[in-house]
């Protein structure tokens, strides 16, 4: 097979985990971490908000809803839901990379969905801000936030993050095997999730049977409503919401099948 051949095959591979991410603010890229729908991404694509729009490889367009937002990493895990299979991105726990180093950046740049730039790494270990970064010269602009810093293999190693002003050439990616602790951490707490409740007032989750927030005190609501109402609220903060959504717009909570 030629280089160029393989080549494609591998962006053809990778496409299948990589998303793009919406808000009304601004737009990122991100990849599926766990084939039960867990996405991973910036903090500041999603920023503060509670949902956001999450369209799949295949254009599918889904509502995605942000669990955990680590501003200080600058990391975000998004939750989506989909009877579809998903794929799975592949993150080494070590650093299996060097200095020259070939790699892919693939994102949204600009809102050009589905863009790859291929360069090498720089430098490893970085740091800037008493973060360490992989810099690359593989060109990195606004949309390719959140989206995966890729070897020739198709392991995602680092999380483009962001450039410097001006300059050419230079970018920087989060790398994986630096997160990895907290990337295992919050999948393993996610799998409870779905039987917890989220509580509007801390944005944490407490499991089903418990009356009080495990995290803040304040009063859970009731797991069923004994009587329905004409227009349709979010049992957390009542607000009124689209019955089409699958998790309310102002805090987050998951919302009930109607």
């Amino acid at each position: 097979m030629a280089k160029s051949d393989s080549l494609s095959a591998l962006i053809s591979k990778v496409s299948r985990f990589i998303v793009t991410i919406q808000t009304d603010e601004s737009i990122g890229t991100g990849f599926i971490a766990d084939k039960r729908g867990i996405v991973i991404t910036n903090s500041h694509v999603v920023g503060n908000f509670k949902t956001c729009k999450v369209t799949l490889y295949d254009k599918d367009e889904l509502e995605g809803r942000v669990l955990l937002s680590y501003f200080a990493k600058d990391i975000a895990f998004i939750k989506i839901e989909t009877n579809k299979t998903l794929h799975q991105a592949k993150m080494p726990p070590v650093k299996t990379y060097a200095i020259g180093d070939s790699v892919i950046a693939y994102g949204n740049p600009f809102g050009y969905e589905n863009t790859v730039t291929k360069g090498i790494i720089s430098a490893i270990d970085r740091e800037i801000q008493d973060i360490k970064y992989i810099q690359t010269d593989v060109a990195i602009n606004p949309g390719n936030s959140g989206g995966p810093l890729l070897d020739m293999k198709g392991n995602v190693i680092g999380i483009n993050t962001l450039k410097i002003a001006d300059a050419s050439g230079i970018g920087f990616a989060i790398p994986v095997s630096d997160i990895m602790p907290l990337v295992k951490e919050s999948l393993k707490k996610f799998k409870t999730i779905e039987n917890s409740r989220y509580c509007s007032n801390c944005g944490s989750y407490t499991e089903s049977d418990e009356k009080w927030c495990s995290k803040c005190g304040t009063i859970l609501p009731e797991l069923e409503h004994k009587h329905k109402t004409k227009k349709r609220r979010c049992e957390a903060c009542g607000k009124p919401i689209s019955k089409k959504s699958s998790w309310c717009a102002f805090c987050g909570h998951k919302l009930p099948e109607n």
